[in-house]
């Protein structure tokens, strides 16, 4: 009797396990499998420490005072992204735009140490460039912040942008399913909130009060942790997909003033 009860807590464990597994990529990743078109500047081949080969955009300024690697959202691809990739370089700043394994061009199945391994790929080729660590900013928005958060907390890097980003997926997973024990299961951590306390650049954490998809709590908690420098930039127009709507120019003084203090 006792035996057969615990083999059906086992196998229900198994399958409430499975389930979980199953459920947290299509939770966490929402890649764009079509082709982001003709790049605004250089098409980049990378490739991960694992063989995954990589696409990118590098868009470089003449001008630039600063170096962003650009972490995009957990959704698309960075051809969704190039009206950000054009205000990035306004800054004025050179930008790598990375697409993690399994979106765009790029190939493999997204995962947290794939795309932990795929940050660290885009920070390898700046610094093969010749790109001083000092001069790059690592610049993530929601999910690429976690990424982000991750790469600098491994690496040498002159400064960080978190922007819309959650403290951890499992805090995420609280949110969206409060009475499912999806967050016990997890194995996907994203855990951006330990990082940040032991990170020693500079950083910005960037949010917009009304984010309807992580909540401003979130972004509170992550400067509250953030070992200093660290500063912050609050909006209070737009959403998590808004925010740079009606705020623009505000968010583009923000980085500049953040991004390229201390360049020559």
């Amino acid at each position: 009797m006792l035996r057969s009860v615990l083999i059906g807590v086992g196998a229900s464990a198994v399958l409430l396990t499975g389930f979980v597994m199953f459920f947290e990529d299509k939770f966490i990743y929402f890649p764009g499998k079509d082709d982001p078109g003709v790049s605004p500047g250089e098409e980049v081949e990378l490739r991960a420490a694992d063989g995954v080969r990589l696409h990118a955009w590098w868009v470089p300024n003449p001008k630039a005072k600063t170096t962003l690697l650009y972490l995009h959202g957990n959704a698309g691809h960075i051809g969704d992204r190039r009206d950000v990739i054009r205000q990035l370089g306004s800054l004025p700043a050179d930008v790598l735009a990375l697409d993690y394994r399994g979106y765009g061009r790029s190939e493999g199945t997204p995962s947290e140490s794939g795309l932990c391994a795929d940050a660290r790929a885009a920070y390898d080729w700046l610094i093969a460039k010749g790109i001083p660590a000092s001069r790059i900013v690592v610049f993530g928005k929601s999910l690429g912040g976690a990424v982000a958060a991750d790469l600098a907390s491994k690496v040498e890097v002159g400064a960080l942008i978190l922007q819309s980003t959650f403290t951890s997926a499992p805090d995420m997973a609280g949110r969206v399913m409060p009475l499912f024990p999806a967050r016990l299961l997890m194995r996907s951590r994203y855990d951006t909130l330990s990082k940040v306390a032991s990170i020693a650049c500079p950083k910005l954490i960037v949010h917009s009060r009304r984010d309807e998809m992580i909540p401003f709590e979130m972004a509170e908690r992550l400067l509250t942790a953030a070992k200093e420098p660290k500063e912050s930039a609050w909006f209070e127009k737009g959403g998590h997909n808004g925010l740079i709507d009606g705020n623009e120019t505000a968010w583009l003084d923000a980085l500049r003033r953040f991004a390229i203090r201390g360049s020559p």
